[in-house]
């Protein structure tokens, strides 16, 4: 697969939502209820705010069926639940991973810009930065998590891989980053749009983009490891 231009990829994600609809659909409203099944938990106890990384699952699910799109396979409901069972530890695990860097930068960020001196302004900049190559990070993480070409890839090798797209291609990836952060806030501002859609698109979205990046990428590096 040749890399596509982000254009490319949110048409195609277009496409594969519309004749896909009642796949994905089902799929994003069972993650939108285990986001606000935290949130709701998290009002009456507010440490419950952590189940929210169990949102990571479904999420996974959905990404499944973006990816078995993108390959060209036939995708069902089915699918989803079978990603939600294969993949969401797995998922899970980098979620919460990911929170707890996210913290410690959102930490230092704040901490940094509240500052008074050039050095904790370095700090909050660094934070900022920081938070912004995670994101990016976790948009190259998700489809390369569920591709179903690398089924039995570690751990690892997985995050690896979302590590080379992030170094391989860190201007188009940025931009993807951004699209898909403007997508999902502004779904977030029409909630019915969250809940039937916006996470689906996004993950069409970014598989469509990330997976041919990843295995031109890939194909790089294996290349230049034979020649040497």
């Amino acid at each position: 697969m040749a890399t596509v231009s982000i254009g490319r990829a949110g048409r195609e994600a277009a496409t594969d939502f519309y004749f896909n609809s009642l796949r994905f659909v089902p799929a994003n409203v069972a993650w939108a209820a285990a986001v606000l099944a935290a949130l709701f938990l998290a009002t009456l106890w507010p440490p419950a705010a952590l189940l929210l990384v169990l949102a990571a699952a479904p999420l996974a699910g959905i990404h499944r069926l973006a990816a078995l799109v993108a390959r060209g396979e036939p995708v069902s409901l089915s699918d989803f639940v079978d990603g939600v069972r294969r993949l969401g530890m797995r998922a899970t695990a980098v979620a919460a991973g990911a929170g707890v860097v996210g913290l410690v930068l959102a930490t230092n960020l704040l901490s940094g810009f509240s500052g008074d001196g050039p050095l904790t302004w370095f700090v909050g900049a660094t934070a900022l930065w920081g938070l912004v190559v995670l994101a990016m990070a976790l948009v190259a993480f998700w489809p390369v998590l569920a591709d179903p070409h690398r089924e039995g890839a570690s751990l690892r090798r997985q995050l690896q891989l979302a590590g080379l797209v992030v170094i391989g291609q860190p201007v188009r990836l940025l931009a993807l980053t951004l699209v898909i952060a403007g997508v999902t806030v502004a779904s977030t501002v029409l909630l019915g749009a969250i809940v039937l859609f916006g996470i689906a698109y996004a993950s069409l979205l970014a598989t469509r983009w990330v997976l041919p990046a990843a295995d031109e990428l890939e194909a790089r590096y294996e290349a230049a490891r034979a020649a040497r």
